[in-house]
């Protein structure tokens, strides 16, 4: 077996597909392509895909990073070509590498917000010392404190990006935080936002 990852950019035209389409649109490219994937053992193989966030429905990446396992050693360029040309539209592969990634690492993520309207001053939200909003659970609607997982929120190019948690300790996602500004800002409401990825990375900040 071979180890490989590849990194790839989800674009508007296939935001609202769920994860699991998702991992299902990436099986098929395979196929069509040609590529030896290799699949799992037992009653119901599967294709050998993992991948490092599952992305929220409705939201844009340029960073999204999964692993997959091939039968026999190929080259990555002849990969990466194969594989483009089976994808559809809004999936573009950035790159294929051989080897396996630091995915256990994850543990934060940076995301770009488009709102219709931006807080002119974040200062006293981010000063809070507790942030309560309610989160659905598999218990049910519970509160919870997002505060230690909101990292910063900066104001740039007339949007907000903000570094929050990710990964399997804590995975805090920006509507959440946009929620929160909307209740905790004395006037404030976001309106419609859009939402997109721009890194994926580990506990020390560094890319992955």
């Amino acid at each position: 077996m071979n180890d490989y990852y590849l990194t790839y950019k989800r674009g508007d035209s296939i935001k609202y597909v769920s994860h699991l389409d998702f991992v299902r649109v990436f099986g098929r490219a395979f196929r069509r392509a040609e590529l030896p994937i290799a699949y799992s053992e037992g009653f119901n193989p599967h294709p050998l895909l993992t991948f490092a966030l599952p992305l929220s429905v409705g939201y844009t990446s340029e960073c999204e990073l999964m692993e997959f396992v091939m039968e026999k050693e190929l080259e990555t360029e002849e990969i990466k070509e194969k594989l483009q040309k089976a994808m559809p539209i809004g999936i573009e592969i950035t790159e294929v590498c051989k080897g396996k990634t630091r995915m256990k690492k994850l543990d934060n993520a940076l995301y770009i917000v488009k709102a219709e309207s931006i807080p002119d001053d974040l200062s006293e939200f981010l000063s809070l010392d507790s942030i309560l909003i309610e989160k659905k659970t598999k218990s049910g609607i519970k509160e919870t404190d997002i505060r230690a997982d909101i990292k910063n929120i900066a104001l740039k190019d007339g949007c907000m990006e903000m570094l929050l948690s990710a990964g399997s300790r804590a995975n805090l996602k920006p509507e959440v935080v946009i929620n929160a500004m909307n209740k905790y800002i004395d006037g404030y409401n976001s309106g419609e936002c859009e939402y997109h990825r721009k890194q994926i990375l580990d506990g020390e900040f560094n890319p992955l």
